[in-house]
């Protein structure tokens, strides 16, 4: 019976983990979805990537309203964000609010679609700090559209990177390895 009750555990595990979210606007160090943090040494700057990481979510349409958020001020975005080459207008800057429009549907049956490249400068920053896709000031969310003849309105997740730390990335593919390692 107890080992019933444990299958039955691991199954709600791993399909509220699979199945978790309804996309998000994740950052990352590459393709992969599996990297979302980095050692940062002072003075030297990093790029890290933005990826729409649909999970059950919809196909993203052209475009989408966040901004990003450093934990300290010890560090710095510069210089300007490097979009994809699918994207033709952006409005904004990424930290006091951002959208970004392409000139047709950027993720068509895609699980992932990558934006753009953000580079991270570390000024005096010794220990951990953090970049978040956060709400966006004007609009209030973190948005995309949907791939629909509309191009509708769904609201998404907001993923966070960690440098000099590690993180544990919600969007993050799940195996069966990381799930009995919670067991351990």
């Amino acid at each position: 019976m107890r080992t019933l009750a444990l299958s039955f555990v691991m199954l709600a595990i791993l399909a509220s983990s699979a199945f978790g979210h309804d996309g998000a606007l994740s950052l990352y160090t590459d393709q992969s979805i599996g990297d979302c943090d980095l050692p940062s040494a002072l003075f030297m700057t990093d790029t890290i990537r933005l990826y729409y990481v649909r999970g059950t979510g919809p196909d993203m349409g052209n475009a989408a309203e966040f901004r990003l958020e450093l934990s300290t001020t010890n560090a710095f975005f510069a210089p300007p964000p490097v979009w994809s080459n699918l994207i033709v207008v952006t409005l904004g800057d990424i930290e006091s609010g951002m959208s970004i429009t392409g000139a047709q549907c950027l993720g068509v049956g895609l699980s992932v679609v990558y934006l753009g490249q953000i580079f991270v400068t570390n000024g005096f920053e010794l220990g951990q700090f953090t970049v978040k896709v956060v709400n966006h000031p004007v609009s209030g969310g973190i948005f995309i559209t949907r791939c629909d003849p509309g191009q509708t309105i769904a609201s998404v997740l907001g993923g966070t990177f960690v440098f000099n730390g590690t993180c544990n990335p919600a969007v993050e593919e799940t195996s069966w390895g990381a799930i009995k390692s919670l067991y351990r």
